[in-house]
């Protein structure tokens, strides 16, 4: 990723930001180009088994990249009781400091 692509003077980039800040706006960047790397993977994917048989591979299987891990690692959503078990705890905390 040149410098330029992002919007950020070189002299800026190299000498006044720090590396963790440097490292959140790659990252950024980085994530902003995720449909774009789906929609790559997608064509490459059909381009390649147009003509043949798609060997009952997804897209994600035949071309997986560092992104698709962090989608599938998201939590399943709270069930009600947790919900309703967490809400008596806030409750017992708050009423033990009036």
């Amino acid at each position: 990723m040149l410098v330029g692509e992002i919007g950020i003077d070189r002299h800026v980039f190299l000498y006044d930001l720090q590396f963790w800040e440097i490292r959140r706006i790659v990252k950024g960047y980085r994530r902003r180009d995720i449909l774009k790397y789906q929609l790559l993977r997608l064509c490459a994917y059909m381009s390649c088994f147009s003509m043949r048989d798609a060997e009952g591979k997804k897209p994600e299987e035949w071309l997986p990249l560092s992104f698709d891990k962090e989608e599938e690692t998201t939590a399943p959503p709270m069930e009600q009781k947790d919900i309703d078990d967490l809400q008596a705890l806030m409750d017992s905390i708050n009423n033990s400091k009036k």
